[in-house]
Formats: C-alpha cells, sequence, structure tokens
C-alpha cells in the first residue's frame, strides 16, 4: 500500500500543477479548475496515512474512484466550453487514465491483512 500512497501523492501533486495551468489559461472555465482541484485534494487526503488493514484500504479506493469521477467532470466542463482545443482535453484524459489505473491497483489490494510476525507480506 505504500507504493499506491505514495503513486496517489504524486498524482495528486501533478494534478495541482495542471490545475494551477489551466488557470491562467483564458480558455478554460472556472468550473473546471475547481473539479480538477477537488479531484487533487480527493487524494491528498488519503496519501499521508499508513493504510495497513483493510477499512483502511477501502477508504484508499473510495478517494482514488472520487478522484477518477471528479476529474471525468473536470473534463465534461472542458469538453462543453472548447471541444476545438486538444491540450487540457489531453491532459485531463491522461490524469484520468492515471487515475484509473491507480483504482484498478488499489481495488487489487483492498483485501489484504498484514502479518505482522513476517515483514511486508500479506494474506489474501
Amino acid at each position: 500500500m505504500r507504493r499506491v500512497r505514495l503513486t496517489a501523492a504524486l498524482l495528486a501533486l501533478v494534478t495541482v500543477l495542471i490545475a494551477a495551468l489551466f488557470w491562467f489559461l483564458p480558455d478554460v472555465s472556472v468550473e473546471t479548475v475547481i473539479c480538477t482541484a477537488i479531484a487533487a485534494g480527493c487524494l491528498a487526503i488519503v496519501a499521508p496515512f499508513e493504510a495497513r488493514y483493510p477499512p483502511e484500504r477501502k477508504r484508499v479506493l473510495a478517494a482514488c474512484v472520487v478522484y477518477v469521477v471528479m476529474i471525468g467532470v473536470a473534463l465534461g466542463f472542458a469538453f462543453q466550453g472548447y471541444a476545438d482545443r486538444a491540450a487540457p482535453m489531453g491532459a485531463l484524459g491522461a490524469l484520468a487514465a492515471v487515475g484509473l489505473i491507480l483504482v484498478l491497483w488499489s481495488f487489487g489490494i483492498r483485501n489484504r491483512v498484514s502479518r505482522p510476525a513476517w515483514r511486508d507480506y500479506y494474506d489474501r
């Protein structure tokens, strides 16, 4: 779960940077920037906490799902505003793809239980 949380933290940081970049682009709507920032906040909330047990892992999964949904909403707002510009749409599409990979990864390890006697060993 450490690698998932590290990937989530890096993805949240990249998402914040892209939201800041969108803020300065004149054609990007405010709704797109707000949805992108909320999506980054969803991942940033769960990234600092260790998730050793299944309920905590399921919270990480829920945060990843909310991230993908919010990026999808931002993509919808971006599509309504300017369908002719490809750069913001491509950036949001890439964020959604990486978020989907993160959802699948966290879904695969959501029910793991750690064995305290063995270092870094998990039962399914």
